[in-house]
């Protein structure tokens, strides 16, 4: 913001490395989880392994997690006066 960007450019800077980091992360859990559906199925009563909805379900709501927790702080963050937060350090 010091250099001239626009708040609505930094709150999406800030959600794009977020939702980065979470497609990088939900990547890597599924590939490593994945040969052990079985055995999660042995645990969780009533689930088959491939139900799409619980799938869809916790996909969703992990989305909607990342998102909140990368919005909230980077719409604090772009409220803040660059000249006050320069000074300040």
């Amino acid at each position: 913001m010091a250099l001239g960007a626009q708040r609505p450019t930094v709150v999406w800077m800030v959600l794009r490395e977020v939702l980065t980091l979470a497609d990088w992360t939900g990547r890597s859990v599924f590939l490593r989880r994945w040969p052990r559906r079985k055995l999660v199925e042995s645990f969780l009563y009533g689930m088959k392994r491939n139900d799409p909805l619980t799938i869809a379900a916790a996909v969703v709501t992990i989305a909607a997690a990342t998102l909140l927790a990368g919005y909230v702080p980077a719409r604090n963050a772009s409220r803040i006066d660059p000249l006050i937060a320069l000074r300040h350090e």
